[in-house]
């Protein structure tokens, strides 16, 4: 297949070598290949060996792609010693060369986050923090993030006692005690890669020239996502040549929550006054009203360089807006309006995504895709139902519902009920020998003579326990007392022992009440949608197809509706995308309005890049009232919600509300039909048989 020709302003990133540049790539510009058509222009066309090229990405995968795209072009010898990294790889590289004069041995480790947490901890406990043991781990988890976040900023322990903080004085001695332990085991963090190569290079100007020498030209792809260090280490790398390439997308810098700072841009130009900024701006993505959205949405942020996307492959459809009364409204006509089109379409599940602001989102739309017998795959975050209390729960389930063999393993000792491995293997080679399930097993009276009267009692409390449940749920109160599950199997009790603290055990009991929610509404059936009432046993079976399907996914790649978080969404494009939740609260989220008042960029910057997914439409969805916790009763209740403020900033007359049309848009296709007819009068009466 013939490669694409590149467009006038991609050319022009690629051959301008002589300074500083800036390429600014907008959603579906082309960028990596702009960076790997620079790489091959500036070995093949400017005399620069391979050796003194260096690409710098956020990961591995990015990298490794790139490498490939690259290695189509040349002989393997012709790109040896060609650098494609990321900033950490890149560093250790230095690193190893060059430990000795950061006081470090050759054979230095590096910590992972299990080694660092564990360090944390002892640190804790040695300084007499007052912590329960519930708390520690959570606080270990918070201190290392917030030490990572310093490392990020260039900020070091020293430097903590000179902020403006309550807590200085531990904070800053809790910093510096697990500074000296790392560099007392011969060891760095993560964070610490990057930090002492920057370090390194402006204690030791010799050594940072000879990199310098090394790295002739420096490539940075996705530099809207640098944070201090990252730009602290371009800025030292190019100092004396000024010779690199950033490309980046200001309107998608979506990380600061990770330490990313889209203001690194604005700082390049002050820092490098030649810098020369090339826009790519033709879109070879998305159809022209999405992209037009778009537009319209981001130009609400500030910019210090503005672009504009454009696209040529038509106008496409009206973006469409979907209201639902509540959430599980909101889901099921998601779900009934991608049925209709992938219909219509003859598309694949495959060509659909549903986005979301966070991963709790997704329930409600698991819930409806698996009504709708729909597959589904949920990436960059863990799907409803391989958490594990919904994985104990659906085990409890399924024993009380056909006395699955499998789920009475997975739950005869959780929570803990004394029964050994090897009691366990004595009692299912009885059942065996009986001709009997585990659960049948357990209420058979024979037990006594098999095994001993204590291990006997806690398999026959056990069966009589799960008896008594089955004659529950299928009673005349049956729907009551499935939520009761939880407690009468000793499971709730057993969560708010042995969680961190109430708030992980709350919303884990939440996320079983959800589950039980759905059981009884699939046994109380929904006349609205023709679904009859189900038995016990056949709501069970509906959610267990869910596994099944989860297990087919292991073994080849299915025809699948992809579920997926804003953020993980980026770089990734789908032919039909809905972006649901778009409430305020959520876009934007209610965390951000808290700390940041009405300052939204990033969350419209979300926004942005959740728009920008789509190719040929995109469907916007929100509810109008949304489940919420009631502070003084501690109860769940209904509460009224607004649309996302980002709804407004799209242009009117791009946007199908609901099936309604304005009044523009009527008169839009009445003019287009008056002009197909009046196309047709014109072909008739020019006709000459």
């Amino acid at each position: 297949m013939a490669k694409l020709k590149l467009n006038e302003q991609q050319l022009q990133a690629v051959r301008y070598i002589s300074g500083p540049c800036l390429v600014l790539a907008g959603a579906g510009s082309g960028k990596t290949r702009v960076i790997t058509e620079k790489i091959v222009h500036l070995i093949k066309n400017c005399s620069y060996n391979a050796y003194n090229i260096c690409a710098v990405t956020f990961t591995n995968k990015a990298a490794r792609e790139m490498k490939e795209r690259i290695a189509l072009e040349f002989q393997s010898s012709e790109i040896q010693g060609l650098r494609v990294a990321t900033f950490h790889s890149l560093c250790l590289e230095i690193l190893r060369e060059e430990h000795e004069h950061i006081g470090l041995k050759k054979n230095f480790v590096i910590f992972d986050e299990y080694d660092q947490l564990a360090l944390i901890k002892e640190i804790l406990g040695e300084m007499d923090i007052s912590l329960t043991s519930e708390l520690i781990n959570e606080e270990a988890r918070n201190t290392l993030n917030r030490i990572s976040h310093y490392k990020n900023d260039l900020i070091m322990p020293d430097d903590v006692y000179y902020l403006n903080l309550k807590d200085k004085q531990e904070f800053g001695m809790l910093y510096e005690k697990y500074d000296n332990i790392l560099q007392l085991y011969n060891a760095v963090d993560f964070d610490d890669l990057i930090l002492k190569v920057i370090v390194l290079f402006k204690k030791h100007a010799n050594i940072l020239a000879k990199w310098q020498g090394r790295i002739r030209y420096l490539l940075v792809d996705e530099y809207q996502d640098t944070n201090t260090a990252q730009y602290e280490l371009i800025k030292l790398l190019v100092k004396s040549h000024e010779h690199f390439t950033v490309v980046g997308d200001d309107d998608q810098s979506i990380y600061s929550w990770r330490g990313a700072r889209p203001e690194n841009i604005n700082i390049l130009s002050q820092d490098f006054p030649l810098l020369k900024v090339i826009k790519l701006e033709q879109n070879y993505r998305s159809k022209g009203r999405i992209l037009k959205c778009a537009n319209a949405l981001i130009a609400h942020n500030d910019h210090l360089f503005l672009k504009n996307l454009y696209s040529e492959h038509g106008l496409g459809h009206y973006i469409r807006i979907i209201t639902g009364e509540n959430p599980s409204d909101e889901a099921r006509k998601v779900v009934v309006d991608l049925m209709g089109t992938r219909v219509e379409k003859a598309a694949k599940y495959t060509d659909y995504a549903i986005l979301y602001r966070s991963n709790y989102q997704s329930r409600e739309i698991e819930e409806q895709l698996i009504r709708a017998k729909i597959p589904y795959k949920v990436i960059g975050g863990t799907s409803f139902f391989a958490q594990q209390e919904i994985k104990d729960m659906m085990n409890y389930l399924r024993l009380i519902a056909y006395g699955d063999n499998s789920a009475f393993l997975q739950v005869i000792n959780l929570p803990p009920r004394g029964i050994g491995p090897k009691t366990l293997e004595s009692f299912t080679k009885y059942a065996a020998e009986q001709n009997l399930n585990y659960f049948e097993a357990t209420t058979d009276y024979s037990i006594f003579s098999a095994l001993s009267n204590k291990d006997s009692d806690k398999f026959y409390t056990f069966g009589q326990q799960i008896e008594d449940i089955r004659e529950r749920v299928n009673g005349d109160n049956g729907l009551d007392e499935i939520s009761k599950i939880v407690e009468y199997v000793g499971y709730k009790d057993w969560i708010i022992e042995h969680s961190t603290n109430l708030k992980v055990a709350t919303k884990i009991l939440d996320n079983i009440q959800i589950l039980c929610d759905w059981v009884k509404k699939s046994m109380e059936g929904d006349v609205k949608n023709l679904e009859k009432p189900k038995t016990f046993e056949e709501a069970i079976d509906r959610l267990s197809l869910r596994e099944m399907l989860d297990r087919n996914e292991q073994e080849y790649e299915l025809d699948e509706v992809t579920l997926m978080t804003l953020h993980s969404s980026k770089g990734l494009e789908f032919k039909y995308v809905y972006l649901i939740g778009m409430e305020e609260g959520i876009l934007p989220h209610s965390k951000t309005l808290e700390e940041n008042g009405e300052d939204v960029s990033e969350e419209r910057r979300l926004a942005y890049v959740g728009i920008t997914r789509a190719r040929e439409e995109l469907t916007i969805s929100y509810a109008k009232t949304r489940p919420a916790r009631d502070l003084t009763t501690n109860k769940l209740c209904n509460k009224k919600v607004k649309p996302s403020r980002f709804i407004d900033e799209l242009p009117r007359e791009e946007l199908l509300i609901d099936g309604e049309k304005t009044e523009d848009q009527e008169i839009a296709e009445e003019e287009k039909k008056f002009n197909i007819i009046s196309n047709l009068d014109s072909m008739f009466n020019n006709y000459k048989p």
